[in-house]
């Protein structure tokens, strides 16, 4: 028995000899294998490559069209503008035309500012309604309206209603005439008549020949025995000669 346990404690002390050996190989292994790790030099890593991101595109006006059209709190915002196109102003009916004149002052037309109304003489500068005449011509009259040249005809001008009233009148005979009335207008008509055969020898006067009357920019009127002949050029105004029933007019017009 006594054997048995002298055998038991020589296998215990054996074992722990070799636990210890064994302890101590393992330690010496760790401090080893820790010399070789801090001995150790590792070479370094480059650093990563990291991509930078492309730069934002730069911002446009259509880019927010979505944003205006789906902004609950802005409904005013709308990409369809409408304009408002304002009417141009009508212009007014041109005035009745009932002739023209001259008597060596310029001519003048007689105008009315609608029809049936009071009719009156206009010189070149005149102003009737909101029409200004401008010029007075053998085919018509050039009047000025808000800045705008108005070109019109006579006969775009003619009182209809005074012709309509003419031409009924026409359908009835005429009255008679005296004869004391028609003795008398014999030696008149025929002293007018020698009259107006000197009026251009009575009115020529050498210090007004080619000088300019009253008017504006464009037009001018022409001076009383003025006998210069028709497109005579003085200051950038040409003169223009117009016969009319009751002789020749003139006025002078600006060289374009």
């Amino acid at each position: 028995m006594r054997r048995n346990l002298i055998i038991l404690d020589l296998l215990l002390l054996a074992l722990c000899a070799l636990a210890v050996w064994r302890f101590m190989d393992y330690r010496r292994e760790r401090r080893a294998e820790q010399s070789r790790f801090l001995a150790r030099r590792e070479a370094g890593y480059p650093p990563p490559a990291i991509p930078l991101p492309p730069p934002p595109a730069p911002a446009t006006a259509s880019a927010y069209v979505q944003v205006a059209q789906e902004l609950l709190l802005s409904p005013d915002r709308n990409p369809d503008v409408i304009v408002d196109v304002v009417a141009p102003k009508p212009m007014p009916p041109l005035p009745r035309a009932y002739g023209a004149f001259s008597f060596g002052q310029g001519p003048r037309v007689v105008l009315a500012e609608r029809a049936g109304s009071r009719q009156h003489s206009y010189p070149i500068g005149g102003q009737i309604g909101p029409f200004k005449v401008l010029a007075i011509t053998q085919a018509g009259v050039v009047f000025d309206w808000e800045g705008r040249r108005v070109a019109a005809r006579y006969q775009d001008m003619r009182d209809l209603t005074a012709s309509g009233a003419e031409s009924a009148s026409a359908g009835r005979p005429a009255p008679p005439v005296p004869a004391s009335s028609a003795t008398r207008s014999t030696p008149a008509a025929a002293e007018l008549g020698e009259n107006k055969s000197n009026l251009k020898s009575l009115s020529s006067n050498s210090d007004v020949r080619g000088k300019l009357g009253a008017g504006g920019s464009e037009y001018r009127t022409c001076l009383k025995g003025d006998d210069s002949p028709d497109g005579t050029i003085t200051e950038g105004f040409r003169k223009v000669v117009v016969p009319s029933p009751m002789g020749n007019s003139c006025h002078w017009e600006k060289v374009q």
